[in-house]
């Protein structure tokens, strides 16, 4: 590889990359994650994250307290609701329905629901799965717990498109799978749910809104910005968890539950088979996103969001980790700062580049090291046989990793963006880079 180094950046990407990622590099993940919560106290953000690989944790880092009044801690045993990270718990129900013989995917929903329109019958429980019902996402429906009346009101006028044909998401589609779950199993969505996921999984602690939380755990209180705060087994919609909730929200949960529950997803191929067939827009499962990586690797997540509370749940089936992140705050822009930096920073560590992106050791000895301007810090370093880059600004920092590009001078740097972003390296004395040029200002190497 020719030994010359530029770094491109244009200005919108670095404020981007300044304002919304932090830190890896050489220390642990734990560390990192503690670098970040300075960051997350000034940004009022209250919650958890835990980072995790074969179901043992990497990294743990609390926020806040579960409750501001008392001021009590949040640990991985705090309960937090999760909002519409209950639907791939949903959607794992539906599955085991499917192979207990119960059901079919492939069912139409007239099948299983009363009170389902002539022109709605071509819709199946698959379609409602992955949002492809044909049913605009602006269609709701009364606060009624009457399967017939709400599945009437829910599919009116029917679907505006092909079912099958194209997504967008719908809440109340899993409002019907609620009622399936509950029609098909003849027991209440609840207890339904407590015999189809929780108890097989071992998720103890877990419950929904309105239950009683087991003995010995911290409920947490949501800040809410737009509204009173509420305990996360408060109900936040109506006086009771009807069917204007079940299904798409309403699980109560915490980390060690959560991280129970990822690790029986990756360690099971027939749930895994079904769980990543995407529908017709290609990044939407069973009850789950999917987002390539790369050539090889996939992040497969959904998020959440309630009054009070935010969640996102992040796995990555070709490396058998996760990362988890509660919050019993629903002040998106901090919750989204956390997320992005904690997620990046893990995947920067747990995920590595396709083989085709091994570098040579005689390479990876050139380049790695530190390259200084003022207070700011470029640091290479080894990642495998990969290498990856961080850029301290004098406070925030910005992380990615080394790809080769198509020409032969010149690199990329993968910062989770989809900006291409080229990078070389230039002036070897003693087999050593010892400059770096970036947006035309020369960082030198730190001796």
């Amino acid at each position: 590889m020719n030994r010359h180094v530029i770094i491109h950046l244009v200005a919108s990407l670095l404020l981007s990359s300044f304002l919304a990622q932090t830190l890896p590099g050489q220390t642990s993940l734990k560390e990192q994650f503690s670098g970040i919560a300075g960051q997350a106290a000034a940004k009022n953000f209250s919650g958890i994250v835990v980072a995790e690989k074969n179901g043992s944790v990497l990294a743990s880092q609390s926020f806040g307290y579960a409750d501001a009044k008392s001021m009590t801690p949040i640990d991985s045993k705090t309960l937090f609701e999760i909002a519409s990270v209950t639907k791939p718990f949903t959607s794992l129900a539906i599955i085991r329905l499917e192979l207990e013989g119960k059901l079919s995917l492939d069912d139409s929903i007239g099948e299983h629901l009363p009170n389902v329109p002539d022109n709605c019958r071509d819709i199946t429980i698959r379609h409602l799965m992955q949002h492809t019902s044909g049913i605009p996402g602006t269609n709701y429906g009364p606060h009624n717990d009457d399967i017939g009346e709400v599945t009437k009101a829910y599919l009116r006028g029917g679907p505006k498109q092909k079912p099958g044909t194209r997504f967008e998401y719908w809440n109340q589609g899993y409002a019907l799978l609620a009622a399936i779950i509950s029609v098909t199993s003849k027991q209440t969505y609840q207890d339904a749910m407590q015999n189809l996921v929780l108890r097989p999984t071992k998720m103890n602690a877990s419950c929904f809104t309105g239950d009683k939380p087991s003995e010995g755990l911290t409920v947490s209180t949501g800040r809410s910005t737009r509204g009173p705060d509420r305990s996360a087994v408060e109900h936040p919609y109506g006086i009771s968890y009807g069917l204007q909730y079940q299904g798409m929200g309403g699980l109560v949960s915490n980390t060690d539950d959560l991280v129970r529950f990822v690790e029986t997803l990756r360690e099971s191929k027939p749930l895994l088979e079904k769980i990543l067939q995407p529908g017709p827009n290609g990044n939407y499962g069973l009850g789950w996103r999917i987002e390539k990586l790369n050539d090889t690797d996939r992040r497969v997540f959904h998020s959440g969001a309630v009054r009070g509370f935010l969640a996102a749940v992040s796995w990555y089936p070709e490396h058998d980790s996760s990362i988890i992140v509660l919050a019993n705050t629903d002040d998106g822009r901090s919750f989204s700062f956390i997320e992005t930096s904690c997620r990046r920073a893990f995947e920067a560590n747990a995920i590595p580049l396709p083989i085709a992106q091994s570098f040579n050791e005689d390479f990876r000895d050139a380049v790695v090291g530190q390259f200084t301007l003022g207070s700011r810090v470029i640091t290479v370093s080894e990642a495998g046989e990969g290498l990856r880059m961080i850029i301290d600004w004098g406070g925030a920092k910005t992380f990615g990793k080394l790809a080769k590009s198509e020409a032969e001078d010149r690199l990329r740097y993968l910062d989770g963006s989809d900006d291409d972003i080229s990078v070389s390296f230039e002036a070897e004395l003693d087999e050593k880079y010892q400059t770096l040029i970036l947006m035309d200002r020369k960082y030198i190497r730190r001796k």
